[in-house]
């Protein structure tokens, strides 16, 4: 009888907050939208400070101190690096046949598309299972071995060698685009026949094979390289790719300086 007069007690809303009286078309004492959005951009606030606040606790000072908690950090990284490059260059012949028996009939089997999804659904059961599993305990701190203390000399030398290697790794990639410029340009015209000769066949391949088989071509050439029947031919063909990309000559660069006048119109 209530209900038909307009009164209705208490609202099906699973929040406590959000329940209320409703009268016809008005809830009395129900959130509005306006309060409702205010609450939750208020606790995204909440959760945002909280989050600076574990970044803020995690900084450290020096370039040693924070490369060693970087090498920690992507040490998995690491060990898979290492594990692949022990395969490639087989270290164990045995472990490395049957990785690319494995490997190479997944890829003509077509199956790669879902191995990599059962790598994903590997990692998502992994964090599903941390999550239940180390509910209510503490989370494990990542334990880093601090390096011996630099003064500021050794700091400075540090940041002068980072410097200088960073600005050989520029030069050597200015170099390798200025010999690309110049088999691109045909300045030495035998190599960029070859050169020429090479992107035919690769666009040729690209063309006409399947792109699985491109697949399981790239991947034997990368692994089977190294392996006891392929090692000395190999080393054959990458010294003479070597032989013939030290005899590309770089493409010329003229560096413009800027004239004084120009600088001074700058100023005034």
């Amino acid at each position: 009888m209530v209900s038909n007069l307009g009164f209705v007690f208490g609202t099906n809303s699973s929040n406590p907050n959000e329940a209320g009286l409703v009268v016809g078309e008005i809830a009395v004492g129900e959130m509005s939208s306006l309060e409702r959005v205010v609450k939750e951009s208020k606790n995204n606030y909440e959760k945002v400070v909280l989050a600076q606040a574990t970044v803020d606790g995690v900084k450290v000072d020096g370039i040693d101190t924070n490369l060693a908690v970087m090498k920690e950090l992507l040490f998995p990284v690491i060990e898979l690096g290492k594990c692949l490059l022990s395969l490639a260059y087989w270290d164990d012949p045995v472990k490395s046949l049957v990785f690319c028996s494995v490997f190479s009939y997944i890829i003509c089997r077509g199956w790669l598309g879902y191995a990599f999804a059962l790598t994903l659904i590997f990692i998502t059961v992994f964090m599903v299972l941390t999550r239940f599993c180390g509910q209510g305990k503490p989370i494990d701190d990542v334990k880093v071995i601090a390096p011996p203390p630099m003064n500021t000399m050794e700091q400075l030398l540090t940041v002068q060698n980072a410097i200088s290697q960073a600005e050989g790794l520029v030069q050597d990639s200015n170099i390798v685009l200025l010999k690309i410029r110049a088999l691109l340009l045909c300045i030495f015209p035998q190599a960029s026949e070859r050169f020429a000769v090479a992107l035919l066949i690769t666009a040729l391949m690209l063309a006409l094979i399947p792109s699985k088989y491109i697949a399981l071509l790239i991947f034997l050439e990368t692994f089977t390289r190294y392996s006891p029947l392929r090692k000395a031919s190999t080393e054959r063909w990458m010294r003479r790719l070597r032989e013939w990309w030290f005899s590309i000559p770089a493409a010329p660069v003229v560096l413009e300086r800027e004239k004084e006048e120009k600088k001074e119109e700058v100023m005034l």
